[in-house]
């Protein structure tokens, strides 16, 4: 059997379990909606290991995984709402 040529061929079918819903994948553009964050903080928080990676889609094109996205999302809502129950004050790392 010849090696596969794209990432497409690369992926058998049996490679993972079948998830119980659908996986979706969300683009760039739909990462940066539903976060309300910018392309570069992003890839910024991806290279410091703050956020879900992208995957390949195909050679030209990534993605992440919605609920990766989601769980982040579910986390800094859940450790923003913990601190201020508690009264403290939220400080964030910033670059001025």
């Amino acid at each position: 059997m010849p090696p596969p040529n794209s990432l497409c061929e690369a992926v058998s079918p049996t490679a993972a379990p079948t998830p119980t819903r659908p996986i979706r994948i969300l683009r760039l553009g739909q990462v940066l909606d539903v976060t309300g964050l910018g392309k570069t903080k992003i890839y910024e928080l991806q290279s410091e290991g703050r956020f879900p990676m992208r995957i390949q889609i195909t050679p030209h094109s990534v993605g992440w995984i919605e609920e990766e996205v989601q769980a982040w999302l579910a986390k800094r809502v859940a450790v923003s709402a913990s601190l201020l129950r508690r009264g403290d004050r939220v400080l964030f790392n910033s670059r001025r």
